[in-house]
């Protein structure tokens, strides 16, 4: 049985409560299948998600809404070998990727 990450929401809820979202351009480093990817891209300029497993990926980028699309981008990369450039984006998330 797959464990179920924040049933309650509280993350993103907390999340909200410390950073305001608007128009971030946000990072998010191990997004899985886009679950907090998702909740950030309805208020962010733009979100760069990315994970090592190409099976998430897939999934994340099949369930992103339409009205997301111009401004979510996944990719399969491992944040060990990424280089980001530097001051392109705002805030960076890290969640239940350790």
């Amino acid at each position: 049985m797959p464990a179920t990450i924040d049933p309650d929401g509280v993350e993103i809820v907390t999340i909200k409560e410390l950073v305001d979202l608007r128009d971030l351009r946000i990072v998010e480093i191990g997004c899985g299948n886009g679950r907090l990817t998702f909740e950030c891209g309805r208020e962010a300029a733009s979100v760069f998600a990315f994970d090592s497993d190409g099976d998430e990926i897939g999934k994340a980028r099949a369930q992103t809404p339409a009205a997301l699309r111009q401004r979510i981008r996944f990719e399969v990369a491992d944040a060990a070998q990424l280089e980001l450039p530097k001051g392109e984006f705002d805030l960076a998330l890290f969640s239940w990727s350790l």
